[in-house]
């Protein structure tokens, strides 16, 4: 209730404002600047009376990008195919249509679009239109994709065009898009790589759970033997300063992610993350007995992957016996 009123309280018009990338009415330089983003493409205004008033926010991430735009005009896009990233579109007002896989879609404020790497598209963006978009880079979907569903991509991963918002598994995966368009846009939280990696999976993950594509699988949850899960905990151990995730442990092992999940709970009565959690529970106890200068608990917590502070200080009580605060202070000279 309260991510929505938050999200409701910030205009989607205006996510983003703090990252103004260009704006331009000059069609060539627009065509040029779009490209730089995104891809090579031909742009072409629709009607003479028409001028355009091109406006692009942009935060670019490793994995995962988030922006706003608006063309000002009714425009024709032909980018070809995207090749090296998944773009997602979800319009705020107005409408535009894409033409891909041989499927026509009229994207608006009710349903978004995902546009595959390797199939070709145009889009139709109408003059009043302004969308939210989210790149996600190819080599790090296909590759979650594989970790997720323990085996390779059998040929590239294609989704179905149209994302109607109006289902309840999309209206989840709605809600999710929302909140990490809003904190992408407003927050703090994606400068902290630990945590960056984790809201990028999540994404990647809940894409492939919420939309049609071409590569789900059947698992067998019951492969892990307790070797694997012995060398995951290593792994843990060792690369708990990095922005680990789930799919990066399954991966190192040679497991899916759901196979994971499956040895750690079936072997050890917990999961990779909890083990993760503890490990850097413990990380973030022995940097606050050893502090440096101007140490405080937000700057380690945050560093170690913790956001949510309250309920990171009631873990830290439970399993230490006290609050980060007073093991701080007790070790500052």
């Amino acid at each position: 209730m309260h991510m929505q009123a938050a999200l409701n309280a910030q205009p989607r018009s205006h996510l983003f404002s703090r990252f103004p990338k260009f704006t331009s009415h000059d069609a060539e330089e627009v065509r040029h600047q779009v490209s730089r983003i995104f891809c090579d493409h031909d742009l072409k205004v629709v009607g003479k009376s028409q001028a355009l008033n091109t406006q692009i926010h942009f935060r670019p991430g490793k994995r995962v990008s988030y922006g706003r735009m608006l063309y000002g005009a009714t425009v024709d896009i032909e980018p070809g195919k995207l090749d090296d990233f998944y773009l997602i579109q979800i319009p705020v007002a107005g409408q535009e249509t894409i033409e891909c896989n041989r499927q026509s879609v009229h994207s608006n404020p009710s349903i978004a679009t995902i546009i595959s790497p390797d199939l070709e598209f145009r889009m139709r963006h109408e003059r009043h239109a302004e969308k939210l978009f989210i790149r996600v880079e190819r080599n790090a979907f296909e590759q979650q994709c594989a970790q997720y569903y323990g085996q390779g991509v059998r040929g590239a991963l294609n989704f179905d065009p149209a994302i109607p918002l109006n289902t309840p598994v999309t209206q989840s995966l709605k809600r999710l898009l929302d909140w990490q368009l809003l904190e992408a846009s407003e927050g703090e939280l994606f400068n902290q790589p630990l945590i960056a990696a984790r809201f990028e999976e999540t994404l990647m993950v809940s894409l492939l759970c919420s939309l049609s594509h071409n590569q789900q699988h059947t698992i067998d949850p019951t492969t892990v033997a307790p070797g694997f899960i012995k060398r995951a905990e290593d792994y843990i151990q060792h690369h708990a300063h990095l922005p680990l995730t789930a799919g990066d442990i399954a991966e190192h092992v040679g497991v899916s992610i759901r196979s994971l999940f499956a040895g750690f709970r079936k072997y050890r009565n917990t999961s990779p993350i909890k083990l993760l959690k503890e490990v850097r529970l413990e990380r973030v106890r022995s940097d606050l007995e050893r502090p440096a200068a101007h140490t405080n608990v937000t700057q380690v917590a945050l560093r170690w992957g913790f956001t949510h502070l309250g309920q990171f200080s009631a873990d830290y009580q439970q399993r230490f016996g006290e609050l980060p605060s007073a093991t701080l202070k007790r070790h500052v000279s």
